[in-house]
Order: C-alpha cells, then sequence, then structure tokens
C-alpha cells in the first residue's frame, strides 16, 4: 500500500468531519522554536499519543526544523518589527496527522538538497523529508490576499490512534 500524497493527506485533513485542530501563534523569535517544540508534544499527549514515542518524536523534531525556518527565513517584516508564526497540530484519528507552520513570507522553501558534510546549515527540509511521510508548502490567503505560506508535514498514524478511541 503506498503512502497518500501531500494533497491527499490535506484534502482528509480539511474535511472538517472526525478532525481536531489545534493552533498556537508564537513571535518569529529564536526562543519560539523551544515554545513549538513543548506545545507539540504537550497536544500530542492530551490526545493519547505515549510521550516518547517514535511518532512523537519525529513530530517535535519536525516541528522544531520548520519553526526554526519560518524564524530563520520566514520573515516579512524588518527584524525590529514584531511578526508572528503560526504552528498548527491536525488530527484525524486512524489517518492522519498534520503539522502546519506559517509564516509571513512568500518565499517557497528550496527543494531539500544533501548538504556537504562541513556545512553549518542547510538540513532542515532534508531532516523533515526524513521524518515525515510528506510535506508540502502552500500560499497563506489572508482576507483574499495571499501572503505568507503554511509548511506542511504529514504523518501517518493508525497504530497509536488506537489509544485516542480508548480515551474518547
Amino acid at each position: 500500500m503506498t503512502a497518500p500524497t501531500s494533497r491527499e493527506f490535506l484534502t482528509a485533513l480539511a474535511s472538517g468531519k472526525g478532525v481536531d485542530r489545534v493552533s498556537v501563534h508564537l513571535a518569529s523569535t529564536a526562543s519560539s522554536v523551544g515554545e513549538a517544540r513543548r506545545f507539540v508534544e504537550k497536544q500530542l499527549v492530551s490526545w493519547g499519543f505515549p510521550p516518547g514515542e517514535d511518532l512523537v518524536q519525529r513530530v517535535v523534531l519536525t516541528v522544531s526544523e520548520l519553526a526554526t525556518n519560518a524564524v530563520l527565513h520566514g520573515r516579512a517584516n524588518p527584524s525590529a518589527e514584531d511578526e508572528l508564526i503560526e504552528v498548527a497540530l491536525v488530527l484525524k484519528p486512524d489517518f492522519a496527522l498534520g503539522v502546519a507552520v506559517t509564516d509571513d513570507s512568500n518565499a517557497v522553501p528550496l527543494t531539500p538538497a544533501s548538504p556537504s558534510v562541513t556545512a553549518t546549515h542547510g538540513r532542515g527540509l532534508v531532516l523533515v523529508s526524513a521524518l515525515a511521510d510528506s510535506w508540502m508548502t502552500a500560499p497563506r490567503r489572508r482576507h483574499e490576499v495571499s501572503r505568507g505560506k503554511d509548511v506542511w508535514a504529514f504523518f501517518r498514524c493508525r497504530e497509536t490512534s488506537v489509544a485516542l478511541s480508548r480515551t474518547a
């Protein structure tokens, strides 16, 4: 059985029926990356995913990479001006978990490439590609104006959603 495509994941998670969604807005600063990780881990545990489980660790690391990219590369305003990023989790039990990090830049992330062994950066999307079942970027629309983007990562979660159905 092949993994769903990013568009198939997004379509299923956007349907609304049987989908839980939570999000948080954070300052576009380096300290917010840790806040994003803690928010995601706490939410996953509240949904019934065991702390320390492989899926939880992969999602938290993915959010860390996406939030770091948003803070480093996703600003649309000068650094002296306040700006926010959004971290959202969308869960459809027995199917998938989606994570989206939103920033205000319209710049599309570059296709992941293998950085040199001595490179000090450039591994974020390579890691996301390795950790998630798929990922994608989409322009963000606010008030009929395209401003910023969502960078999504998707994870199949059939095996862990069993714990969720027992707690419901």
